[in-house]
């Protein structure tokens, strides 16, 4: 089963990477076309705020997308791991790497979407807290 949940954790990281590396991510979605592409990094492109409903069409979408794709991320390593600290920490990890790492594959690299990634990793914490919190409760 714990050789299941770290797959499930491998096959969910290669997900979002693929998403977070490809070219464009709108081919991607509308035609399923993966191209990856080297380029230079501009580190200033990373705290840019001013671009911020500019930058995709589907603007609302993709944002969701964040959300939920480490919320998502959250939930399957805590489930592997057993421990929520370590899940957070990996979690947002991963956050950082992605959205630095886009800024080498010649995509939009923001530290608003890491905003938006840390938001859906906290929930996921906070819910799970909730929810142990409720569990503990209703057994006394």
């Amino acid at each position: 089963m714990k050789t299941f949940k770290l797959l499930t954790v491998v096959g969910w990281t290669l997900f979002l990477g693929i998403h977070t590396f490809t070219d464009n991510l709108e081919a991607l979605i509308g035609s399923r076309i993966i191209e990856f592409r080297m380029t230079s990094p501009d580190f200033s492109h990373f705290f840019s705020f001013s671009d911020i409903t500019l930058i995709h069409p589907n603007f609302i979408f993709i944002k969701t997308g964040h959300f939920l794709g480490f919320a998502i991320l959250d939930l399957l390593l805590f489930a592997w791991l057993g421990k929520h600290g370590k899940a957070v920490l990996l979690s947002f990890g991963f956050a950082v790497f992605t959205e630095v790492m886009q800024l080498y594959f010649g995509r939009d690299g923001r530290l608003y979407d890491l905003i938006i990634d840390t938001m859906g990793i906290i929930s996921v914490y906070v819910l799970l807290k909730q929810f142990k919190a409720r569990s503990y409760e209703s057994s006394v």
